[in-house]
């Protein structure tokens, strides 16, 4: 077992944007499989598919005027995830050696 720790913005978007009957657990399992040998890039895809998830069940219990608000939502919160994501991920390793995981929960 590695002792990398998942990045916490990773972390930080599935606490805020992920279900609340599920977040917890969901976070405990990612973690324990990120750092049994899961790729950071896994992680994030776990992370952000549970945060869709999460946000087209709002969509199924609002009522129809909403929904295009919620859509318009969900899709920035993906681009928004996407681009940190793109943009930690390059700014990192684009000038250190070190671990590709930078950003520690508690490490």
């Amino acid at each position: 077992m590695n002792s990398m720790c998942p990045p916490k913005l990773a972390m930080y978007l599935l606490n805020r944007f992920g279900s609340p009957y599920h977040r917890e657990s969901l976070a405990g399992d990612l973690i324990e499989q990120f750092q049994s040998g899961r790729s950071t890039r896994w992680l994030w895809g776990q992370v952000l598919s549970a945060i869709l998830a999460a946000r087209m069940r709002s969509i199924e219990s609002k009522h129809w005027p909403s929904i295009a608000k919620t859509a318009l939502r969900i899709i920035n919160a993906i681009m928004l995830a996407a681009a940190i994501a793109l943009g930690v991920g390059t700014l990192t390793r684009a000038d250190s050696p070190q671990s590709a995981c930078l950003l520690h929960a508690g490490c």
